[in-house]
């Protein structure tokens, strides 16, 4: 953390200094060389959200700040209700960046930071609290470097396609439980339409001994990842693929303590189907369906686990996964617009060896109104329902309102 924060420290006096000593381009770039221009940029962002949830308590985190589709409590029809009001500012964004043209060659580097991404995988320690201060640890989230066509560090996965993003309030923007979703880091290579990418390999396995996915951190071969854009008329379309190795290294025993370790690789694939489709001047629908077998990890937010192991032998199979969305915006005058989104998840478990306590069904949607009196100020409010299923049918309900502002520079 402390080298974490002496960066973005020299991030900003750089920057500093830049603005004193070189011509401004713009209020967000300057040039500080003859062949190099940075870049500051982000937004600030204020949410107050209420929650509703209908059969059991969530704790104050990344449930009740945006919408987790697993962290939805279930029941069988005994569960209480409770509601609950949250606000925040930990989407805040910081973004730097530099555009360097070098003896024929184009480089580039972008760092992006905010408050709330860390809390994600809940292993940020010192995390804040609402009690005094309601300070927040900054989390990583893009950092990269561009040389031509390549690209080697933190981006989002070339899996997932930013064109079909939908406008919406919530901090995955995304419908969670619709997408694709991750940021990782990768080796990728681009040309024209077409995008290659070689990504960090990681494997999530679920077995009978609780309802939570654990990493392997076993995995010896990267994801890899393959996107193609096309326009075809008022429509950008675009279809990817991952492949992966899903591996497990002498996994903890549970109901057979007496059984030999084991260790188990299996192969997990699927795609992707995304786009946009432009309406008119500023109406548009934007879609994804996703599936495949051992991609539990992309989707939803990693509701599912990548793979099922068998307790007795060991073996690992992968978990058929299917997710979609649509959104559709509808721009009412200059400053008043508004995103209307349907999605939902299906997760084919094995109940043998995962028990019944997995999610299995998912499906959300939402509506919202934004307005921008000015062109870097958005408010705006969203409603959103959502319902949790699990192998038992036993099931849960999300009802949440969402106010925001958001400021961007």
């Amino acid at each position: 953390m402390k080298a974490m924060k002496s960066t973005h420290g020299l991030c900003l006096l750089a920057a500093g200094s830049a603005l004193l000593a070189a011509q401004a381009v713009s209020a967000a770039e300057v040039k500080i060389s003859d062949s190099t221009s940075l870049t500051i940029g982000g937004y600030i962002k204020f949410d107050t959200l209420y929650s509703r949830f209908s059969d059991g308590e969530v704790a104050q985190g990344t449930g009740r700040d945006f919408y987790v589709p697993s962290s939805i409590p279930v029941s069988t029809g005994s569960g209480q209700a409770y509601q609950r009001l949250d606000a925040h500012a930990k989407e805040t964004r910081l973004i730097v960046k530099t555009d360097t043209n070098l003896d024929g060659h184009k480089l580039g580097t972008h760092i992006e930071a905010d408050f709330i991404s860390g809390q994600i995988a809940q292993t940020i320690s010192g995390s804040g609290n609402e009690g005094v201060t309601n300070a927040y640890n900054p989390s990583l989230r893009r950092a990269f470097i561009t040389f031509d066509n390549w690209l080697f560090g933190q981006e989002w996965t070339n899996f997932i396609n930013l064109t079909a993003l939908p406008e919406t309030l919530d901090f995955v923007a995304f419908p969670s439980d619709g997408t694709v979703f991750g940021r990782q880091p990768q080796v990728r290579y681009s040309s024209g339409g077409l995008s290659l990418a070689l990504e960090n390999g990681e494997t999530t396995v679920q077995n009978l001994s609780g309802t939570t996915a654990g990493n392997t951190d076993d995995n010896v071969l990267p994801d890899l990842t393959l996107r193609y854009a096309v326009k075809l008329g008022p429509a950008d379309i675009n279809l990817a693929g991952v492949a992966r190795q899903l591996k497990i290294d002498n996994p903890a025993v549970t109901t057979a303590p007496t059984a030999p370790l084991r260790n188990d690789t299996a192969f997990g694939g699927g795609a992707s189907l995304s786009g946009k489709i432009t309406f008119g001047p500023g109406d548009d629908l934007r879609f994804m369906l996703n599936g495949g077998k051992g991609i539990g990890r992309y989707l939803a937010l990693g509701t599912v686990a990548d793979a099922a192991m068998n307790d007795v032998s060991h073996d690992l199979k992968p978990v058929k996964v299917y997710n979609g969305y649509m959104a559709y915006r509808h721009v009412w005058t200059g400053t008043w617009r508004s995103t209307f989104t349907v999605s939902g998840f299906k997760a084919d478990n094995e109940t043998a060896l995962v028990g019944t306590g997995v999610t299995r069904k998912l499906y959300s949607a939402s509506a919202n109104l934004l307005y921008s009196p000015v062109k870097p100020l958005t408010l705006g409010l969203e409603y959103r329902h959502a319902k949790r299923e699990v192998d038992s049918s036993a099931e849960g309900k999300l009802d949440r309102v969402q106010f925001s502002a958001k400021y961007m520079f």
